[in-house]
């Protein structure tokens, strides 16, 4: 911002000064990404950045499996050197909380459908950016008529079993939590820190970007 009485040659020189001028140097960079990736979704890959945000916190929660609604993350991966706050603005600035629990493949899938597919009183994705991230295994969608209908859930490249096993992290609004806690079969246990904090704790104590993954294939 510049202040003062200046022509137009004058403010221009002005101001082109002021971009010149060195940033500020005691702001600490916590985390330096070498390479940029878009929020664009595709429908043979999904959202590259928000890829790379879901495969990132899956390390940091250490879960096999994390699911990520669209309103986890705030847009894309910039190549550049991020200050704290910066890391924690990769965080929608809502109240994300991290639920976890073991689950079977069947209990997953029905997660997972219901993420995709939405639930009473919960959320429903509405177009192709709304819907989930998913990271560890991958999810095939079919699309009609503006909705969408979960067909397979894949873990390197095959069909998982109702019985398989697996370490689950939910990221959630608690609000958006509720049709899945009043279930007394399925125990939730919710992280202490809300999401944005881990991150930048992961960050901070020497976290590093995972690379994304071809998570979704839309049909």
């Amino acid at each position: 911002m510049i202040q003062g009485e200046y022509n137009a040659e004058q403010a221009y020189e002005a101001f082109d000064t002021q971009l010149k001028q060195p940033k500020d140097t005691d702001i600490e960079t916590i985390l330096s990404i070498d390479r940029g990736y878009s929020n664009i979704f595709h429908k043979n890959g999904g959202n590259e950045a928000y890829s790379v945000m879901a495969n990132s916190l899956r390390t940091a929660y250490g879960t096999d499996v994390l699911i990520a609604p669209a309103y986890s993350f705030t847009g894309s991966v910039f190549k550049a050197d991020y200050s704290e706050k910066m890391v924690g603005s990769m965080i929608m600035p809502n109240p994300l909380e991290a639920w976890q629990r073991e689950m079977n493949g069947a209990e997953l899938k029905e997660y997972i459908r219901f993420s995709v597919e939405g639930i009473e009183n919960g959320f429903t994705p509405f177009n192709r950016g709304s819907l989930p991230t998913v990271s560890g295994i991958s999810i095939e969608v079919q699309e009609a008529d503006g909705k969408y209908t979960l067909s397979r859930v894949l873990k390197d490249g095959k069909e998982i079993d109702d019985a398989d096993i697996f370490k689950v992290t939910c990221l959630n609004i608690g609000s958006y939590m509720g049709p899945f806690l009043s279930d007394e079969n399925c125990v939730f246990e919710k992280e202490e820190m809300r999401v944005k904090d881990e991150w930048k704790a992961y960050i901070k104590d020497g976290g590093q970007m995972a690379e994304p993954e071809n998570y979704i294939i839309l049909k």
